[in-house]
């Protein structure tokens, strides 16, 4: 055996290692593994496509088949799908307003504005299908305070071409008690069944008040003379200070009122241009018991249907309010005078309007 010395052990070189990094191997996938990955890709596409279509048939199912109730929906102006839809889940009309949305964006035709007889028992469809096609089945219309019958009947005509005459014969002895105000009125609404909605309407809203037949007389006079709410209570002071005293009334809207039934029945006021200006010699000439500067005492009859407030202001007429005599001037501003020559005096000073 050799005996190696120190520096003999430092220069022997020892053989190098092989060293090598060893990957783990990457096989390729088998062709089965892709088709079970697509397989079930697949299977739970089918499986929400199903369950979609699910929801959806269920969504589109009546809330209750066998409902016979109707309620009028309205559908505003600028409405979009999702805000009727909403709308229509809260009036318990349909299950889900998405499935209207969704439904409504697949179908090309725009939601219509209007009013639609809807039930409980109707389908999403059949929902969904009167609204886009307008098939309304109800109109608004809003009468104003102090309109007339006859001119509550123009109205209706030019809505909803109402022959004029039917509902003046429906109306006919009812001035005064068809109430103004905002009504929906189902399409094709016979002239005597709005009129008895509209006196209905009148029962309801003056409950609670005392209303006697003068009241409303009165009333209907308050509404055409007064201008505002606050002349409304001083108005009808005026005129039971007068009828207490046995004086004329001297009201000017029951003038107007007879020339202008006048002139309807000699077919001379076509365009049914009412409360038109009167003249000395209309009042004069006139020979008719709703002439109030002849004939003492109220008019036979209401001369238009008053609003509830003049209604409440002939009720509960101004207090302690001595006075017997008023006009509007140019402005519009309302004078009140005690005497007749307090009331000439102030007539000259303001002017009266015409």
């Amino acid at each position: 055996m050799k005996n190696l010395q120190v520096n003999d052990y430092k220069k022997e070189k020892r053989p190098a290692r092989n060293l090598q990094i060893r990957l783990p191997s990457l096989r390729p996938v088998q062709k089965g593994g892709v088709y079970k990955i697509l397989l079930s890709f697949l299977l739970l596409l089918v499986l929400l496509v199903l369950i979609v279509f699910a929801w959806v048939n269920f969504a589109k199912r009546p809330i209750e088949e066998n409902a016979s109730e109707f309620a009028y929906f309205e559908v505003e102006e600028g409405y979009g799908a999702l805000k009727v839809g909403d709308e229509l889940e809260q009036e318990g009309l349909i299950r889900s307003k998405w499935a209207f949305y969704f439904l409504s964006r697949s179908d090309s035709r725009s939601i219509k504005a209007g009013h639609y007889k809807l039930s409980r028992a109707m389908t999403l469809d059949e929902i969904l299908e009167k609204i886009k096609n307008a098939n309304t089945d109800a109109y608004s219309v809003t009468i104003p305070e102090g309109f007339r019958s006859l001119q509550i009947a123009k109205v209706l005509n030019r809505l909803q071409g109402l022959d004029v005459m039917d509902f003046v014969e429906s109306a006919t002895g009812k001035e005064g008690t068809l109430f103004p105000d905002t009504y929906l009125f189902p399409r094709g609404y016979e002239p005597s069944k709005i009129v008895r909605e509209m006196q209905e309407n009148f029962e309801k809203r003056i409950s609670g008040l005392t209303v006697s037949d003068d009241d409303l007389i009165v009333a209907s006079i308050v509404e055409r003379e007064a201008k505002n709410d606050d002349e409304r209570r001083k108005i009808s002071a005026v005129y039971k200070n007068r009828i207490r005293e046995n004086m004329l009334m001297q009201a000017d809207p029951t003038i107007r009122y007879a020339l202008d039934s006048k002139k309807f029945l000699e077919k001379k006021n076509v365009d049914f241009d009412f409360w038109t200006p009167i003249t000395r010699n209309d009042i004069n000439s006139l020979n008719s018991e709703f002439n109030t500067y002849k004939q003492k005492g109220l008019p036979p009859a209401p001369i238009c249907n008053p609003g509830l407030k003049s209604i409440e202001a002939t009720v509960k007429p101004e207090e302690n309010f001595d006075y017997y005599y008023f006009f509007h001037d140019e402005n519009g501003q309302i004078h009140f005078s005690k005497t007749y020559s307090e009331h000439l005096k102030a007539i000259s000073q303001f002017g009266v309007s015409t």
